[in-house]
C-alpha cells in the first residue's frame, strides 16, 4: 500500500475508535430512540475533491515496420577480408581479378602481383592526386540495416489524477445514547453518540487523459569500400600519366593482345562503413474520457463535542456508475510509406465499493450548518475497457476531499 494511501487510513481509524469510544456515558445512562432535538432529518450539498486516481494502458509495445532489413548489429564482416588474397573480387562499381601472368613467379619482379584484368565503371572513382597517391575506389552495397529501437511516451496516465465533483448527502437519525436520562433541548448538552442513516449521490463530471507511447528505429545504408593503389602512377612506380578510365581489361591468352594498364590484383585497404538514410516510427495514442457517478449508503456516528462543534465517521457502501469512452490511433512511417489505422470503444458499467470518511460539522444556526471531511475510497474492482489489442485500466481508489453546507429539518 502506498505511504500516502496508509497516512490517510490511519487518520480514519483513529477518528473512528475516538468517535466511538471517545467518552463513556454516565453509569445512569440510558439509551434513547429519540432525537436529541425535533428535527429528525439533514441534508446537505458540496464540493468534493478527489486524488491520487489515474489511467494505465497495457499493451504490445509498438514497432515499426521493417520492411525486411536485417539489425544492423548482425550484419556479417567485409566480403573479401583478407586484403593479401590473390582472388577475383567482384564489386557494384567493377572488378579486380588475376590475369594469365599475375602468378607467374617469372615475370619481372615489378611485375609480380599486378593485373590488367580489370575494370571500372566510372571516372569518379579514380583519384590520380598529381601523381602523389593515386588510387581506385570500388564499392559494394549491402543495402538497409536497422539499429536498436528507441521508445518514448507521453500522457497524463499517472497515479495522481485529480478530479472535482459535487456531491448530495441525506441524513435520518435513527438513534441517540444520552448522559443522561431524556432528552434535552440544548443539542449537545446530554448527547454522548448518534447513529443516523446516511445516503448520498455525488457527480464526477468528465475528465480527459492522453497516454502516448512510441517507438523508432534509425535505418542506415551499409556498403564496403576497397582501394587500390596505382602503383605505376606514383613516383616509385615510374609516375606513369594517369589511367584512362572508364576502363574494362581481361584474363588474356599467351601470345595474345590483351595487355593494358597495370594495378595491384590487391587492395591496399578495405572498409565498412554506415550511412544515416533515415528513421522508421511507430506511435499509439490514446485518449479516454471518463464520468462517474456515485451512489453511497451506510450509517454515520456522530459525537458532540461542543454545543456548536461535533466529529463524525461514516462508513459507507458505495455503487460506482463509470461511462468510459476510449480512442486509439496508431500512425507509423518510414521509407516513403504512412500508415495509420483507428479504434474506438464506449462501455457504462457499475462498480461496487467501500467509502470510509471522517469529518467535521460546525451549527451555524439552530437549522443550518457548515462543515468538512476526509475521507478514502476502494473499489473491489477496477474499471477497464479493451480497445484494439491495448487494454486502459482505471484506479479509481484513493483519498477525497470535501466542504459542504446543511440544513436540519
Amino acid at each position: 500500500m502506498k505511504a500516502k494511501q496508509t497516512r490517510i487510513l490511519a487518520v480514519l481509524v483513529l477518528m473512528s475508535a475516538w468517535v466511538c469510544y471517545g467518552e463513556e456515558p454516565n453509569a445512569s445512562a440510558g439509551r434513547d430512540k429519540g432525537p436529541r432535538t425535533n428535527n429528525l432529518w439533514q441534508v446537505q450539498v458540496g464540493w468534493a475533491h478527489q486524488w491520487n486516481r489515474g489511467m494505465s494502458v497495457h499493451g504490445p509495445a509498438p514497432s515499426p515496420s521493417t520492411g525486411g532489413r536485417r539489425a544492423l548489429s548482425i550484419a556479417p564482416g567485409l566480403t573479401y577480408p583478407d586484403n593479401n588474397a590473390l582472388l577475383s573480387r567482384e564489386f557494384n562499381d567493377g572488378y579486380v581479378r588475376p590475369d594469365l601472368w599475375t602468378g607467374d613467379m617469372g615475370v619481372p619482379a615489378e611485375r609480380q602481383g599486378m593485373t590488367w584484368n580489370w575494370g571500372v565503371q566510372s571516372a569518379s572513382q579514380y583519384n590520380y592526386d598529381d601523381g602523389v597517391h593515386p588510387t581506385l575506389s570500388y564499392h559494394i552495397s549491402r543495402g538497409e540495416y536497422v539499429g536498436p529501437t528507441y521508445t518514448g511516451k507521453g500522457g497524463k496516465s499517472d497515479d495522481d489524477f485529480p478530479s472535482d465533483g459535487i456531491e448530495i448527502k441525506a441524513k435520518r437519525l435513527l438513534h441517540a445514547w444520552m448522559n443522561g436520562d431524556g432528552t434535552t433541548s440544548n443539542r449537545n448538552d446530554k448527547v454522548a453518540l448518534e447513529t443516523s442513516l446516511v445516503v448520498g449521490l455525488a457527480w464526477f463530471p468528465g475528465t480527459k487523459q492522453r497516454n502516448r507511447r512510441s517507438m523508432g528505429q534509425n535505418v542506415y545504408g551499409l556498403s564496403e569500400t576497397y582501394t587500390y593503389l596505382d602503383y605505376y602512377g606514383t613516383a616509385a612506380g615510374g609516375s606513369w600519366p594517369a589511367l584512362d578510365v572508364p576502363y574494362s581489361g581481361s584474363y588474356g591468352s599467351v601470345g595474345g593482345s590483351d595487355a593494358g594498364p597495370l594495378i595491384p590484383a590487391n587492395p591496399e585497404s578495405a572498409a565498412l562503413a554506415s550511412v544515416y538514410l533515415g528513421s522508421l516510427q511507430n506511435s499509439v495514442e490514446i485518449e479516454s474520457k471518463l464520468w462517474r457517478l456515485r451512489g453511497e449508503v451506510g450509517l454515520e456516528f456522530t459525537k458532540p463535542l461542543t454545543e456548536r462543534l461535533s466529529v463524525y465517521v461514516a462508513p459507507q457502501l458505495v455503487l460506482e456508475f463509470v461511462d468510459m469512452s476510449v480512442e486509439r490511433d496508431e500512425s507509423g512511417s518510414g521509407g516513403g510509406r504512412v500508415t495509420s489505422s483507428s479504434d474506438s470503444k464506449h462501455k457504462m458499467a457499475v462498480y461496487p465499493g467501500v467509502l470510509l470518511t471522517a469529518g467535521t460539522d460546525y451549527r451555524l444556526s439552530e437549522n443550518w450548518f457548515a462543515g468538512a471531511s476526509v475521507g478514502y475510497e476502494w473499489l473491489f474492482e477496477d474499471p477497464s475497457v479493451n480497445v484494439g489489442p491495448d487494454r486502459v485500466e482505471y484506479d479509481l481508489n484513493g483519498g477525497e476531499f470535501s466542504l459542504y453546507i446543511g440544513r436540519s429539518f
